[in-house]
């Protein structure tokens, strides 16, 4: 394996979600192997303070790696690193070849794979019945009218629950990219245009998760702004990612990747609803709601349907020059 092939390699794993967008995972090749490193510069205080989201995003950026290895017929292998911590730089995981394998077919959505926070195309019954095959080991799938609108009032609970936080408010601030004008806009974060936002909804942002928030909260009108009641309908489902309650966000984050993966492959683009499974007494209510056995837990949860014909968003993605070390 060459350098060469390795970058090649880590510019594919870079094209994997992570929480907020903010790209934790910083790559050193090293000959025959490569370090992975949480870039801890990013790391969510007050989002997610205790590295969970994190380590989400580094699965995630694994699983990216093994993916695009596979293309190659090569299969990954890896053991806790051994390097030195140093900086902010945390090492994570050492990565070497482990053998050949076929091109695992979920490779190909990889590209293609992007957040859609927009509405869905109202679909038909057959899309609730596709939306249905993707029910699995670690996918419980929400279709009805009922059970969406529920799930919808409980993520405006959860999303005001953390919104409340003003701390919570300002690091989000951080990683929005309002204008095209900012140096970020295509690099990292959340950019207007991937969170579906006109002009001038971008434009007051700053108000309303600012001075204006808590005047709006006092007059119980936070709610309906956070609202995504109406996105929540036209979706052909609500899927909700459980995984066992005691395995490592590490291996949760390949899984949730593969999941996203799933939905690509089925035709639907997706939505994260974080907030649903971050907020206990949401996540305990969906536990419910889908029968989870008491051994497993709600990771994240997504609305997945079919996206409007033409429609697609840039994808802002940091360059290798920031990722390798």
């Amino acid at each position: 394996m060459t350098p060469d092939v390795w970058r090649e390699l880590i510019a594919e794993a870079a094209l994997a979600p992570s929480v907020h967008n903010v790209q934790p995972a910083r790559w050193r090749v090293t000959g025959q192997r490569v370090e992975l490193f949480e870039d801890l510069g990013v790391r969510l205080d007050a989002a997610d303070p205790e590295g969970h989201d994190a380590a989400i995003s580094l699965g995630a950026a694994y699983e990216g790696l093994a993916l695009a290895a596979s293309g190659r017929g090569l299969a990954l292998k890896y053991r806790n690193s051994d390097a030195v911590e140093a900086g902010p730089l945390r090492p994570v995981i050492t990565v070497e070849v482990g053998g050949t394998c076929e091109r695992d077919p979920l490779a190909e959505h990889v590209a293609g794979r992007k957040s859609w926070r927009g509405s869905f195309v109202h679909g038909a019954d057959g899309d609730r019945i596709a939306a249905g095959g993707l029910e699995g080991d670690d996918c419980h799938i929400f279709a009805e009218t009922s059970d969406k609108d529920e799930l919808a009032d409980l993520l405006t609970v959860a999303s005001l629950h953390f919104i409340r936080d003003g701390a919570f408010r300002r690091e989000l601030m951080r990683w929005m990219r309002l204008n095209r004008k900012h140096p970020r806009w295509s690099l990292d974060g959340l950019n207007a245009e991937a969170l579906h936002m006109s002009r001038m909804e971008a434009m007051g942002v700053p108000l309303v998760l600012g001075p204006v928030f808590p005047m709006l909260d006092r007059l119980s009108l936070a709610g309906s702004l956070l609202s995504e009641k109406a996105k929540m309908r036209s979706a052909a489902a609500i899927a909700v990612f459980h995984r066992p309650v005691d395995e490592a966000p590490f291996e949760s984050g390949r899984h949730f990747y593969r999941l996203w993966l799933r939905f690509e492959a089925a035709g639907f683009g997706a939505a994260v609803l974080a907030a649903l499974a971050d907020h206990q007494p949401s996540a305990d209510r969906m536990r419910r709601m889908a029968c989870l056995a008491a051994d497993r837990r709600p990771v994240s949860a997504f609305r997945i349907g079919r996206r409007p014909h033409g429609a697609d968003v840039g994808r802002a993605r940091r360059g290798l020059d920031e990722i390798l070390l």
